[in-house]
């Protein structure tokens, strides 16, 4: 069994924090396909390091992109599903 250091612990943490992560608004597919970006979740926009919280997914009845409604003190945004490859999980 192998003992990690701190240093050993500090260096995993670090790998797993810079791995982008994509976020999907679902899993699943077909008739087995369920939302799983909730209300609460946190994302981080990579280019400007902000962090939203997600309020609502807006799921349109045709077959539009979803969009995600979030907020930060003072903003909300609207994010459509093919711009979050700019964000990631936080």
């Amino acid at each position: 069994m192998k003992v990690f250091s701190k240093s050993d612990i500090l260096d995993i943490s670090d790998r797993i924090h810079q791995k982008n992560e994509n976020i999907d608004i679902f899993a699943g597919s077909g008739d087995d396909k369920k939302v799983i970006l909730k209300n609460g979740f946190k994302i981080r926009h990579i280019p400007s390091g902000l962090i939203y919280t997600v309020i609502k997914v807006i799921l349109p009845k045709d077959s539009g992109e979803a969009k995600i409604l979030c907020q930060r003190p003072g903003k909300k945004l609207l994010i459509p599903a093919e711009s979050l490859a700019d964000y990631e999980r936080q």
